[in-house]
């Protein structure tokens, strides 16, 4: 049987990542404001420890002791509040609408990057990324109509992926991936607890499956990103991960009778392109 170059994988575990992470935004969309996010984001994360835990043994005890867990605990912080966020706007703003606004996350870890790690861009990243918030103003069009809170945290969520992709592009050079990502989310687990508990409401039974669901999708979802991005470059993947909104709208259709207006997908557009051009530029100047 033939194998596939990296680059077909690459986009494939995208794409499956795409999907994932669209199925777990519809079941958050569908539990809307049933359970407190502090909840829901306890629960994330205590599943995400037990499936990751196996693969962190495996890796091999040796080679997986954190050397900086002061940093590895700053990314638990962030990673914390954008599941918070995550969940928050996922259940509140409609599938592709929210997906559209997720595409503005390379634009903030260009920004950080810069302002905390001295990455450089040229002229022309700058001008892709000023471009691409342009394209947040043209679906939110605030002051034309009501800027919602679930977009608002829609866009935070957004700024703590940024800020936790830029602490793991630090962390990586010392610690290995599994190791990132299995301590950041066992840390949460305690950090989360005492909200978790004063949030407490006991899920009914069928909501259980669906919380369990969402929290195995999630997690799946961020694995098959770092598996697509370590086997294939970004200028292959980023254009894939563009699937999430018109996969969402389907969804969204299907589902909750909605579609996105027409600025929703010029302003989803605009971003996607200039996102994609500026991860494309970092990646090229990168490689000089």
């Amino acid at each position: 049987m033939p194998v596939l170059p990296d680059a077909a994988r690459g986009a494939l575990w995208m794409l499956f990542s795409a999907c994932c992470y669209v199925s777990s935004a519809t079941l958050m969309r569908g539990l809307g404001d049933a359970y407190s996010t502090f909840l829901l984001t306890f629960i994330r994360t205590l599943v995400a420890a037990v499936i990751l835990l196996p693969l962190f043994l495996r890796a091999g005890r040796g080679k997986l002791v954190p050397r900086r867990m002061g940093l590895i605990v700053l990314s638990s912080a962030f990673t914390y509040v954008g599941v918070l966020f995550w969940f928050y706007g996922a259940a509140h703003v409609p599938v592709a609408n929210f997906f559209a606004l997720q595409f503005t996350t390379p634009l903030f870890t260009i920004l950080l990057a810069t302002l905390i790690l001295g990455q450089r861009n040229d002229p022309a990243a700058w001008v892709a990324t000023i471009a691409g918030f342009a394209g947040v103003l043209i679906i939110l069009r605030p002051g034309l109509i009501p800027v919602s809170t679930g977009a608002l945290a829609t866009l935070a969520s957004c700024v703590a992926y940024a800020s936790i992709n830029t602490t793991v592009k630090s962390l990586s050079r010392d610690v290995s991936t599994i190791a990132i990502v299995f301590w950041t989310n066992l840390l949460i687990v305690p950090l989360a607890m005492p909200l978790a508990i004063a949030n407490w409401q006991m899920p009914k039974n069928g909501d259980w499956l669906v919380i369990l669901a969402i929290s195995v999708l999630t997690t799946v979802a961020f694995v098959t990103v770092t598996r697509a991005i370590s086997l294939a470059d970004a200028r292959i993947v980023q254009p894939v991960n563009f699937m999430r909104m018109p996969i969402g709208a389907l969804i969204g259709w299907l589902v909750f009778s909605t579609l996105p207006d027409l600025w929703t997908w010029i302003g989803a557009l605009v971003i996607f392109v200039a996102s994609t051009y500026a991860v494309s530029r970092g990646a090229r100047h990168g490689s000089k």
